[in-house]
């Protein structure tokens, strides 16, 4: 049985072997007819035994509708990129100009970093709290560390060839001196001993700076030991009593029995000399200096005390800086090259502890070592 609507061609659409496919399964073809394509489906009829239901449409509209939608796609996608690129280029520009501009400042500090003396400038921190504003913070930081390392540096250098410059010159001249002809014997031997005497000078100046130098790039790792106090504070004393003598000075060692600390005892020696040094130089005859050492809980403190002028006011928040003395030190007959307490303050530091300054209550100078945990043992009774 066959129908169609009103409107339909009456021209079959589907042969007969094609009907009695869709009759069993089902047909979806595309066909032409005169020049024009066309889209048929047809499936058996529900309800209707022996009835196939076909439907067709014109492909000719379905492809225009297609090809405008893909023009419209293409075209708006083209026209969506376009702008999509040119606002993020804009974001990405906006949120980048902090950026650029550090690096703008940071190509001009090679300008300001030739200049001596000029103040480094910092990078101007934006205000978004953002990751750019922590960063310019973080530059800020260290800028100012190399800042302070380079003045350091330079005003390392700047002490240290003054501090040279009188040693070199006396040996000079005392050489030119002892070449002279007609010199006695008497005054050769006096030249030669007081070439000795700055060529030691220099020596020590050398090797105290390059103490400190390796100091700086943290390099002095202190070799812990158990150490008895009592017996590194007596060679200090007994190394120095000669001199202590020769200015009518003692030396008292006040160190509880059985005191015992885990340090370097070689550095540790080497701050108390300096210390017992710095003490015979300023002492007033007849009097005492005081070496001691105690125990604070699982600290231990380290002292060396006199009483002489003590430190000055102004002098003290400067000790333990590089070439830095108090004015009554500043002859050479005084000795010294203001190197000691910076030694000290550096081997203090490589112990994870500290070094102050002050003056006694009753007068007179002392310098103390605060070296934290270190007193494993403390046998007082």
């Amino acid at each position: 049985m066959a129908g169609r609507s009103a409107d339909a061609d009456a021209t079959p659409l589907l042969s007969a072997a094609q009907v009695a496919q869709a009759r069993h399964r089902g047909l979806v073809l595309t066909q032409a007819d005169e020049d024009e394509r066309e889209r048929v489906l047809a499936a058996r009829l529900a309800g209707h035994p022996g009835w196939v239901a076909v439907a067709s449409v014109d492909l000719e509209a379905f492809d225009a509708t297609i090809g405008d939608v893909t023009r419209g796609l293409v075209i708006g996608g083209a026209v969506l990129v376009v702008v999509a690129g040119l606002g993020s280029y804009g974001l990405a520009r906006a949120a980048l100009s902090p950026v650029e501009r550090m690096r703008r400042e940071v190509a001009a500090l090679s300008e300001h970093a030739t200049r001596a003396g000029d103040q480094t400038p910092g990078f101007q921190v934006p205000r978004t709290r953002d990751e750019i504003a922590a960063l310019a913070a973080t530059m800020n930081q260290l800028l100012g560390r190399l800042h302070r390392a380079l003045a350091r540096q330079r005003a390392l250098v700047a002490d240290a060839s003054h501090e040279l410059r009188t040693p070199f010159a006396v040996l000079t001249g005392e050489l030119e001196l002892a070449s002279r002809p007609g010199r006695s014997r008497e005054e050769l031997a006096s030249a030669v001993e007081q070439a000795r005497d700055e060529a030691a000078r220099l020596a020590r100046i050398t090797e105290q700076l390059l103490f400190l130098a390796r100091a700086d790039e943290d390099r002095i790792s202190p070799h812990r030991q158990p150490t008895d106090m009592r017996k590194l504070l007596t060679r200090s004393a007994d190394q120095a009593a000669r001199r202590a003598a020769e200015r009518e000075l003692s030396c008292d060692v006040r160190v509880p029995a059985g005191l015992i600390a885990s340090l370097d005892p070689d550095r540790i020696r080497e701050a108390v000399d300096d210390l017992v040094d710095n003490a015979l130089r300023f002492a007033p005859p007849g009097t005492s200096i005081v070496l001691s050492a105690r125990a604070a809980g699982r600290d231990l403190m380290v002292e060396v005390a006199d009483d002489g002028p003590g430190f000055a006011a102004e002098f003290l928040p400067h000790a333990f800086e590089r070439f830095r003395r108090p004015d009554s030190g500043r002859a050479r007959s005084d000795g010294g090259a203001g190197l000691g307490l910076a030694i000290v303050g550096a081997i203090a530091q490589a112990h994870g502890g500290r070094a102050t300054a002050g003056n006694r209550p009753g007068g007179g100078a002392q310098v103390r070592l605060e070296l934290p945990g270190a007193a494993s043992r403390d046998l007082r009774p």
